[in-house]
């Protein structure tokens, strides 16, 4: 009994926290950095190209989101077996709710990694094309800048809404 405890503690608060982070750090990204990199403009390349390059922001939010379904997926397991099979815990709304969390989580991040990051690559190589070429930069650079930047954007948004029904499904499950 001592065992389970000590595993269902150090995965609840690995998972939990480092949920905290991914969540904390998606807000941050969508609410505040990139609302405030679009009103700046050109000035805030090399702020964001430091964050994004030097820093690697999105290679630790990724990671962060990859350790935390892994943590998940330990206490996922459990509660599987506790309940005996994968279809009686299906079968209880604490089981489905956690299910869709879940599955919300293991999307966002699968966005993030298939399509925001290659997004993320795009738009820094392009912006550095950008940089070459100065005041004399091509008119379809600054068309496609603009629009990997909408898009990576729209990526972030959607990452965050799948993090916060994923958040809400795990932290209501036991109260449906």
């Amino acid at each position: 009994m001592l065992a389970t405890s000590i595993y269902m503690i150090v995965f609840r608060v690995l998972h939990v926290m480092l949920g905290i982070a991914w969540g904390g750090a998606l807000f941050l990204l969508v609410v505040f950095l990139q609302p405030a990199a679009k009103a700046v403009g050109p000035a805030a390349g090399p702020f964001m190209r430091e964050l994004l390059v030097e820093r690697h922001l999105t290679d630790w939010i990724l990671r962060i989101a990859g350790a935390t379904i892994v943590a998940g997926g330990f206490l996922y397991w459990h509660d599987v077996q506790a309940f005996g099979s994968l279809g009686d815990f299906l079968d209880t709304a604490f089981g489905l709710w956690l299910t869709i969390g879940a599955l919300a989580a293991i999307v966002a991040v699968a966005i993030g990694g298939a399509l925001a990051r290659p997004t993320l690559q795009r738009s820094l190589a392009v912006g550095a094309q950008i940089a070459q070429a100065g005041d004399q930069a091509p008119p379809e650079l600054v068309q496609e800048l603009d629009a990997l930047q909408a898009r990576g954007r729209s990526l972030a948004k959607l990452a965050l809404a799948l993090v916060t029904i994923s958040a809400f499904a795990m932290s209501t499950a036991r109260y449906w």
